[in-house]
């Protein structure tokens, strides 16, 4: 009998004594209208109608006394009534830092600012007499969730960062000191633990081409310092079904800047080396960076009251942060802010899979807990995945039943309009296409607006259309659109590869510019072609695929005697093998046509998987806020899309749910034909907390009964953006139990409770990426034999665990795309940290394990999860043009694209960022 695998994920259970103990200082009810006055002097002051900056004050608390704090709640309509403190403060301090930070928000300047100031606030805040209480006994426990108050999660938080601070990290024979900043994250401060690397020795070559060069001949460039410092998130989550509180841990590598331009974040030591760093928020760009308002205010406050100076000023200084304050270059010290955006770094990201392991290790020596483990299920999931030959999916293309999977899309034929601004872009096109659908001869010869046969059922038509795709007004591109040649076939699909122009540093520099009124600059976004071609072809029912140009020349591949072209087709494979991107768009262009190899239902019905003929459904949501986010003028949209997988005989018939608008009613349609009336019109308005929205998913599911049949169906959702809709998807309310209308509350409590039982979900499956910081991440694995005996594991892994002490709650191991490569830098950080690693390896980006959590919420009741979970895990395996695992199964992956090809997508503010492949 084979050994068990399990894997241990970076958190462990929280228990009593970890939780610690929280001082309350329970407001008097008095103190309401006090709140409510300063809120309306705030606003007259600052010209705003929000509320106050409550995280001013907290702040000040935080690094002044040592210790956590929270007001609770800290909403308009209901002002803070609890103040939780991890130690107690003396009333005058308490007092003191209220006073400071009520003149500070009434813009008292700093030197100004007096202790005695009247304050019937502050002397209210100092009369409470608090009580200590274990934070544990604030924690709401049930059988199968678990729930507490915004207060409690800080609090938990803050004494769990201090006792791990209280330990050293150890690592590769270090011994690493840990510092607590006031947003309970540890830091590696001590400048000694820095991670540091300069161009010159992140250059693989530069011993063989600069061996003999002195430090003193080489730019500055390449010798400037740059340095980077490991930062690691602490924090109390949940997981489903688990009655059991976590303290989970999440690692980053945080780069460090040499200058505060366009810095978004940063630390201030204090002068007490055991004080907690203060967390800066900063604002603006360039050179018109600067504290962000709310650190402002508690920065002035903190200063008064522990009279110890942040910058050195002069008398007429005005600015908190002077000139002096701005450059960071040189030795780090008690002022860091961090790298702003992603660019060039000689230090790569992630700290690797080694790392992680050893802060498994510090979790459980500072925590005496073990760590969550989960059991080993089911160890190969990629049944019958996508496979490609040097980028071409041949398995689908040479199909003896690809007509099949053509009719089960919605056509017997494709047909492609090639539609290009440059010559060797098109020169780009032509191979590429000559390719994946079989035709090498046709490689450097295809004439121009006239319909030329390929393989593979496809058809191909090259337009030159530099009018059309050129960057500027839009005034006429419809007409430009409406005279292409081949848009309309009988019986056929049409798709469009369109050439596209981009380059994204320069836009970010003309959208800043236009944005600060800059002479002649003008927002790239206002006149990019891509979006209006877009939404212009789908009104002619044509889907387009947009196709930039590489970022550097790709040299073609060399032949080796292990690759040798054995035909003409396999040749130009070679030559091409090296344009990924050029691949991913043919890729993606085949999967919004829909097209489905059978190998699908291999993968699904296969040993451990479901044996039931479902369809399978994926819902996805996403909120864009717009104009809303900043102005609060505008609704914000919201965009829900529903596919359908659905078993037709030996093929697949993928199908998508348009909501009906304004612009036109909704339904279900084929894939393809979905998209195309999805990116005519806008995204709706909308908003996840509209009660409506539960019962209009509900209507689109009625109408898929009507679509399918007596066949059953599975719906899998993204527990990003659904838990807030329906109680049940959200882990604390577990044990809540619908009432005999399905609702809980004034809620429905699934999707689908509102309909007949017959048209209900067989199964409600809920996926989260650990790309979301309330999912744990892989740290280990252990094999354990039959006496229980203990043994070291393999370092990496790719299959689905079943949590310990729940039924209903997996884990499914993802070695990232990046790190299965055959390059030295894809196993980079397994054996050895960032602190013991040469330059050149500094550099390059090091990968860890990531995990997705199936939760299965609904099932029936006389069936076991475990085939339901085996199901989700195989359809992550099963994207339609993608090779690696996706963060979420086939179907919400497939609602997930939709959502990023429709012209509007995040062509405004978005309300977070919640989606993923």
């Amino acid at each position: 009998m084979s050994d068990d695998v399990m894997m241990s994920l970076l958190a462990c259970p929280l228990s009593p004594d970890i939780a610690g103990s929280v001082w309350l200082y329970r407001l008097p009810d008095k103190i309401e209208p006090e709140w409510q006055r300063l809120r309306g002097q705030y606003r007259a002051v600052a010209h705003t109608d929000g509320n106050l900056p409550y995280s001013g004050l907290l702040t000040v608390l935080r690094a002044s006394g040592n210790t956590s704090a929270t007001l609770w709640p800290s909403s308009k309509a209901h002002p803070p009534r609890i103040l939780a403190l991890s130690k107690r403060l003396s009333a005058a301090h308490l007092r003191f830092a209220v006073v400071l930070w009520e003149q500070a928000l009434l813009g008292v300047k700093p030197d100004s600012m007096a202790l005695d100031h009247p304050s019937t606030l502050a002397d209210l805040f100092a009369s409470v007499e608090p009580e200590q209480t274990r934070t544990w006994d604030h924690i709401r426990l049930g059988p199968r969730a678990v729930d507490a108050d915004g207060w409690v999660f800080d609090a938990v938080n803050s004494n769990v960062t201090a006792r791990l601070a209280a330990h050293r990290l150890n690592v590769d024979g270090l011994e690493i000191p840990l510092r607590a900043d006031c947003e309970n994250n540890l830091v590696v401060w001590n400048p000694e633990f820095l991670w540091s690397n300069t161009w010159h020795a992140a250059s693989s070559s530069c011993s063989s081409k600069t061996s003999g060069t002195g430090a003193a001949d080489l730019p500055e460039w390449k010798t400037r310092r740059y340095r980077a410092a490991l930062r690691i998130d602490v924090a109390m989550k949940s997981v489903h079904a688990l009655p059991v509180p976590l303290l989970t841990l999440r690692p980053h590598v945080s780069r460090l800047s040499s200058t505060i331009s366009s810095a978004r974040s940063g630390w201030l030591a204090p002068r007490s080396p055991h004080a907690p760093l203060l967390n800066i928020a900063l604002g603006g760009t360039g050179k018109n960076t600067h504290l962000e308002h709310t650190s402002r205010l508690a920065l002035d406050a903190w200063v008064r009251l522990k009279d110890e100076p942040v910058f050195p000023r002069g008398d007429d200084s005005q600015e908190f942060l002077p000139a002096g304050a701005r450059d960071l270059s040189g030795e780090p010290g008690n002022f860091r802010v961090l790298v702003p955006f992603s660019t060039a770094y000689p230090i790569g990201r992630s700290v690797g899979i080694h790392t992680v392991a050893a802060l498994a290790d510090h979790l459980e020596t500072a925590t005496g807990q073990n760590l969550l483990r989960a059991r080993q299920v089911v160890k190969t999931l990629g049944i019958g995945t996508r496979q490609t030959d040097n980028g071409r999916d041949a398995v689908l293309l040479d199909d003896a039943s690809l007509d099949e999977i053509m009719h089960a899309a919605g056509c017997s034929r494709l047909r492609i309009l090639a539609l290009y601004q440059h010559q060797d872009t098109r020169t780009r096109m032509q191979r590429l296409l000559a390719y994946h659908f079989n035709r090498p001869e046709l490689a450097d010869r295809m004439p121009e607006d006239e319909v030329v046969a390929l393989g593979c059922r496809a058809e191909v038509l090259f337009h030159h259309a530099p009018a059309l795709l050129a960057h500027g007004d839009h005034a006429q591109r419809p007409g430009l659109v409406a005279d292409l040649p081949g848009l309309q076939a009988d019986d056929t699909g049409v798709l469009a590869l369109v050439e596209t122009e981009y380059d994204a540093k320069q836009w970010r520099k003309d959208r800043r510019d236009a944005a600060h009124n800059v002479e002649g600059a003008v927002d790239p976004y206002l006149i990019d072609a891509k979006p209006k071609v877009s939404r212009l072809l789908a009104r002619h029912g044509v889907l387009a695929q947009f196709i930039t140009k590489p970022k550097k020349k790709k040299r073609p591949a060399p032949a080796t005697e292990e690759a040798q072209p054995t035909s003409p087709l396999s040749a130009l494979g070679l030559e091409l093998k090296s344009d990924h991107a050029g691949h991913n768009a043919i890729g993606d262009m085949l999967r919004a046509a829909g097209m489905v190899h059978p190998r699908l239902t291999r993968a699904i019905s296969h040993r451990g998987g479901l044996q039931h003929c479902v369809a399978h459904v994926g819902l996805h949501l996403r909120e864009q806020r717009g104009a809303f986010y900043k102005k609060r003028t505008d609704r914000p949209s919201l965009m829900w899309i529903l596919t359908a997988f659905v078993p037709v005989g030996e093929q697949w018939t993928t199908l998508a749910y348009v909501p009906p608008n304004r612009h036109g009613a909704g339904g279900w349609h084929n894939y393809a034909w979905a998209q195309a009336i999805s990116r005519q019109n806008p995204i709706p308005e909308g908003s996840r907390s509209e009660s409506e929205l539960p019962r209009r998913i509900d209507q689109a599911l009625l109408q898929l009964h009507d679509v399918i049949g007596t066949t059953g169906y599975v719906l899998y959702l993204s527990g990003d953006s659904t838990r807030s809709v329906w109680p049940l998807l959200s882990n604390k309310n577990a044990d809540l139990l619908p009432d005999e209308a399905g609702h809980i509350g004034d809620r429905p409590a699934l999707p689908g409770a509102t309909l007949e039982s017959s048209h209900r979900p067989r199964a409600i499956i809920r996926t989260t990426s650990s790309k979301n910081p309330n999912i744990p991440v892989p740290a280990t694995f252990h094999t354990v034999d039959d006496l229980g005996t203990e043994a070291p594991g393999p370092r990496t892994s790719n299959a689905l665990f079943q949590l310990d002490g729940s039924a209903s709650t997996y884990f499914m191991s993802r070695l990232p795309l990046q790190a299965t490569g055959g390059t030295p830098s894809a196993k980079l950080g397994r054996k050895n940290s960032r602190w013991t690693a040469a330059g050149a390896d500094q550099a390059e980006n090091w990968h860890c394990l990531t995990s997705t959590e199936i939760a299965v919420i609904d099932h029936p009741a006389d069936e076991d999860p475990l085939p339901y979970a085996v199901t989700a895990a195989r359809l992550c395996t099963h994207a339609l043009a993608w090779l690696g695992r996706t963060q979420h199964p086939l179907p919400v992956h497939a609602a997930i694209q939709m959502d990023m090809n429709h012209p509007d997508y995040r062509r405004t503010v978005d309300s977070d960022d919640e989606n993923g492949l």
